[in-house]
Protein backbone atom coordinates (compact mmCIF):
# COMPACT_ATOMS: atom_id res chain seq x y z
CA UNK A 1 0.00 0.00 0.00
CA UNK A 2 1.58 3.27 -1.07
CA UNK A 3 1.15 6.11 1.14
CA UNK A 4 3.07 9.51 1.11
CA UNK A 5 4.88 10.35 3.97
CA UNK A 6 3.21 7.15 5.24
CA UNK A 7 -0.15 9.07 5.27
CA UNK A 8 -3.21 8.35 3.45
CA UNK A 9 -5.18 10.36 0.62
CA UNK A 10 -7.78 12.36 2.07
CA UNK A 11 -9.97 14.18 0.74
CA UNK A 12 -12.22 17.62 2.20
CA UNK A 13 -14.70 20.18 0.62
CA UNK A 14 -13.43 23.55 1.42
CA UNK A 15 -16.21 25.23 3.19
CA UNK A 16 -13.87 28.87 3.87
CA UNK A 17 -10.63 30.12 2.98
CA UNK A 18 -9.96 32.92 5.69
CA UNK A 19 -8.80 36.00 4.06
CA UNK A 20 -5.48 35.69 5.47
CA UNK A 21 -5.51 32.35 3.12
CA UNK A 22 -5.44 29.54 5.71
CA UNK A 23 -8.25 27.21 6.50
CA UNK A 24 -8.65 23.61 8.26
CA UNK A 25 -9.94 20.30 6.09
CA UNK A 26 -12.06 18.14 7.87
CA UNK A 27 -10.28 14.55 7.64
CA UNK A 28 -11.51 11.03 7.18
CA UNK A 29 -9.03 9.72 8.97
CA UNK A 30 -8.04 12.16 11.64
CA UNK A 31 -10.78 13.88 14.68
CA UNK A 32 -8.43 16.58 14.58
CA UNK A 33 -8.90 19.61 11.23
CA UNK A 34 -6.07 19.90 9.36
CA UNK A 35 -4.22 22.99 8.75
CA UNK A 36 -4.48 24.25 5.39
CA UNK A 37 -2.61 27.35 3.90
CA UNK A 38 -3.31 28.92 0.04
CA UNK A 39 0.76 29.52 -0.01
CA UNK A 40 1.27 26.02 0.12
CA UNK A 41 -0.23 25.26 -3.24
CA UNK A 42 2.77 25.69 -5.14
CA UNK A 43 1.41 25.07 -8.47
CA UNK A 44 0.41 28.30 -10.39
CA UNK A 45 -2.47 26.20 -12.14
CA UNK A 46 -3.76 24.80 -9.74
CA UNK A 47 -3.07 28.46 -7.46
CA UNK A 48 -5.00 30.24 -10.50
CA UNK A 49 -8.08 27.38 -10.39
CA UNK A 50 -8.53 27.79 -6.93
CA UNK A 51 -8.43 31.71 -7.12
CA UNK A 52 -11.71 31.37 -9.35
CA UNK A 53 -13.63 28.91 -7.42
CA UNK A 54 -16.31 30.03 -5.16
CA UNK A 55 -16.39 28.87 -1.43
CA UNK A 56 -17.43 25.04 -0.72
CA UNK A 57 -17.54 24.11 -4.43
CA UNK A 58 -13.49 23.69 -4.09
CA UNK A 59 -12.66 19.94 -3.23
CA UNK A 60 -9.09 19.26 -2.14
CA UNK A 61 -7.32 15.43 -1.81
CA UNK A 62 -4.41 15.47 0.37
CA UNK A 63 -2.43 13.98 2.60
CA UNK A 64 -1.21 15.57 5.92
CA UNK A 65 1.01 15.08 8.41
CA UNK A 66 2.23 15.91 11.76
CA UNK A 67 4.15 19.03 12.22
CA UNK A 68 4.79 20.62 16.29
CA UNK A 69 1.99 18.31 17.21
CA UNK A 70 -0.62 19.80 14.50
CA UNK A 71 -1.59 18.15 11.62
CA UNK A 72 -1.34 19.47 8.17
CA UNK A 73 -1.45 19.65 4.56
CA UNK A 74 1.72 17.48 3.69
CA UNK A 75 0.73 17.58 -0.29
CA UNK A 76 -2.90 18.89 -2.12
CA UNK A 77 -4.48 17.97 -5.50
CA UNK A 78 -7.12 19.82 -7.08
CA UNK A 79 -8.19 16.46 -9.91
CA UNK A 80 -8.10 13.62 -8.61
CA UNK A 81 -6.73 12.03 -12.34
CA UNK A 82 -3.17 13.46 -10.86
CA UNK A 83 -2.96 11.81 -7.69
CA UNK A 84 -0.49 8.12 -8.11
CA UNK A 85 -3.10 5.81 -9.11
CA UNK A 86 -1.33 3.31 -6.16
CA UNK A 87 -2.72 5.57 -3.85
CA UNK A 88 -6.33 5.14 -4.98
CA UNK A 89 -7.40 1.53 -3.87
CA UNK A 90 -7.22 2.35 -0.59
CA UNK A 91 -8.80 5.80 -0.75
CA UNK A 92 -11.53 4.19 -2.68
CA UNK A 93 -11.98 1.46 0.02
CA UNK A 94 -12.85 4.39 2.87
CA UNK A 95 -14.43 6.27 0.46
CA UNK A 96 -17.54 3.70 0.02
CA UNK A 97 -16.88 3.01 4.27
CA UNK A 98 -17.38 6.96 4.53
CA UNK A 99 -20.67 6.46 1.90
CA UNK A 100 -22.37 3.76 3.67
CA UNK A 101 -21.52 4.24 7.41
CA UNK A 102 -19.56 7.67 7.65
CA UNK A 103 -20.95 10.99 8.52
CA UNK A 104 -19.88 12.82 6.41
CA UNK A 105 -22.97 14.63 3.72
CA UNK A 106 -23.23 11.89 1.08
CA UNK A 107 -23.56 14.59 -1.25
CA UNK A 108 -20.05 15.90 -0.59
CA UNK A 109 -19.20 12.01 -1.02
CA UNK A 110 -20.94 11.91 -4.07
CA UNK A 111 -18.81 14.22 -5.65
CA UNK A 112 -15.69 11.83 -5.12
CA UNK A 113 -17.86 8.82 -6.31
CA UNK A 114 -18.48 10.68 -9.19
CA UNK A 115 -14.82 11.48 -10.03
CA UNK A 116 -13.42 8.24 -9.23
CA UNK A 117 -15.99 6.56 -11.80
CA UNK A 118 -14.66 9.66 -14.01
CA UNK A 119 -11.19 7.97 -14.19
CA UNK A 120 -12.17 4.37 -13.72
CA UNK A 121 -11.20 3.84 -10.41
CA UNK A 122 -14.14 2.43 -9.56
CA UNK A 123 -15.09 -0.88 -9.79
CA UNK A 124 -18.45 -2.14 -10.84
CA UNK A 125 -18.39 -4.32 -7.65
CA UNK A 126 -17.53 -1.29 -5.49
CA UNK A 127 -20.62 0.84 -6.90
CA UNK A 128 -22.78 -2.16 -6.45
CA UNK A 129 -21.69 -1.49 -2.42
CA UNK A 130 -22.52 2.44 -2.56
CA UNK A 131 -25.99 2.30 -4.14
CA UNK A 132 -27.08 -0.90 -1.92
CA UNK A 133 -26.29 1.32 0.90
CA UNK A 134 -29.36 2.33 3.25
CA UNK A 135 -28.19 6.14 2.28
CA UNK A 136 -28.54 5.52 -0.90
CA UNK A 137 -31.71 3.60 -0.94
CA UNK A 138 -32.87 6.45 1.61
CA UNK A 139 -32.20 9.48 -0.73
CA UNK A 140 -31.90 7.85 -4.25
CA UNK A 141 -31.62 11.43 -5.86
CA UNK A 142 -27.99 11.55 -4.59
CA UNK A 143 -27.01 8.90 -7.55
CA UNK A 144 -28.00 11.73 -10.26
CA UNK A 145 -25.19 13.77 -8.53
CA UNK A 146 -22.92 10.71 -9.47
CA UNK A 147 -23.22 10.94 -13.21
CA UNK A 148 -20.03 11.56 -15.05
CA UNK A 149 -20.86 14.03 -18.51
CA UNK A 150 -20.84 11.42 -20.64
CA UNK A 151 -24.02 9.37 -19.16
CA UNK A 152 -26.67 12.38 -19.47
CA UNK A 153 -28.40 9.93 -21.75
CA UNK A 154 -29.16 7.55 -18.55
CA UNK A 155 -30.88 10.55 -16.38
CA UNK A 156 -33.71 10.10 -17.82
CA UNK A 157 -34.33 6.61 -17.39
CA UNK A 158 -32.52 7.43 -13.44
CA UNK A 159 -35.27 10.14 -12.65
CA UNK A 160 -38.06 7.66 -13.27
CA UNK A 161 -36.11 4.78 -11.45
CA UNK A 162 -35.34 7.21 -8.30
CA UNK A 163 -39.22 8.33 -8.61
CA UNK A 164 -40.34 4.22 -8.80
CA UNK A 165 -38.50 3.95 -5.65
CA UNK A 166 -39.28 7.15 -3.72
CA UNK A 167 -43.05 6.06 -4.05
CA UNK A 168 -42.32 2.41 -3.19
CA UNK A 169 -43.34 1.27 -6.37
CA UNK A 170 -39.52 -0.82 -6.30
CA UNK A 171 -38.43 -2.64 -3.96
CA UNK A 172 -34.92 -1.65 -2.36
CA UNK A 173 -33.41 -4.88 -4.84
CA UNK A 174 -35.56 -3.87 -7.51
CA UNK A 175 -34.46 -0.33 -7.51
CA UNK A 176 -30.60 -1.25 -7.43
CA UNK A 177 -31.12 -4.17 -10.41
CA UNK A 178 -32.64 -1.14 -12.44
CA UNK A 179 -29.62 1.28 -11.77
CA UNK A 180 -27.51 -1.29 -12.13
CA UNK A 181 -28.86 -2.07 -15.74
CA UNK A 182 -28.70 1.63 -16.43
CA UNK A 183 -25.14 1.83 -15.77
CA UNK A 184 -24.19 -1.16 -17.79
CA UNK A 185 -26.14 -0.16 -21.00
Amino acid sequence: MLMINNEPLDYCRVKKIFDKGFGFLKSLYYKEPVFFHFNNVKDPAAKEKLEKMKRGEVYFYFTSTLYKGRRRVYKLWLDIGDIDKELIPQFSDRIIEEFISGKTNPFEVAYVVKQLRKNDYLSKENFKKIISSQKMIKTPSILKTMLIENETDKLENLEESVTLLENNKLTADEWIESVLSIFNN
